[in-house]
């Protein structure tokens, strides 16, 4: 399998069930509104094995590869992310909040762009991003 360029700018293209993953997750209405507004743009940087996803949004996300970090999310409450790199294109990204409650994070890539697919319990959202 090739190895797809991650680093780049992308543009949200859509989001399935989105805002219901985000309600699920007890984020406030001002700011669902916010994320899932269309224009949302996101720029991938990398250093290493960590990748910073810049948001317009004031909404950044740090990945380390294979090492655990901390995320404050919005909404006030850290998560634990534990990020591994699957084949040339995936990232895995496993959360555990204080509560114990567990999501999941896969970020797909390929050259058009990426698919975000998010979990939490029963409910499965996604985020389709294409490069720019």
């Amino acid at each position: 399998m090739k190895m797809v360029k991650i680093v780049g700018h992308y543009k949200l293209d859509k989001n399935e069930n989105f805002a219901e993953y985000l309600e699920a997750l007890g984020s406030p209405e001002e700011m669902i509104k916010k994320v899932t507004a269309p224009g949302a743009t996101i720029e991938i940087v990398q250093e290493g094995n960590k990748y910073t996803f810049k948001s317009n949004s004031q909404v950044d996300v740090v990945l380390v590869i294979d090492e655990e970090v901390e995320e404050v999310l919005p909404t006030g409450v850290p998560i634990k992310n534990l990020a591994v790199r699957e084949g040339a294109n995936k990232i895995v990204v496993n959360s555990t909040a204080p509560d114990n409650r567990r999501r999941t994070r896969v970020y797909e890539f390929c050259d058009k762009g990426y698919v975000v697919t998010l979990t939490v319990g029963d409910l499965v959202a996604k985020r389709f991003f294409l490069r720019v």
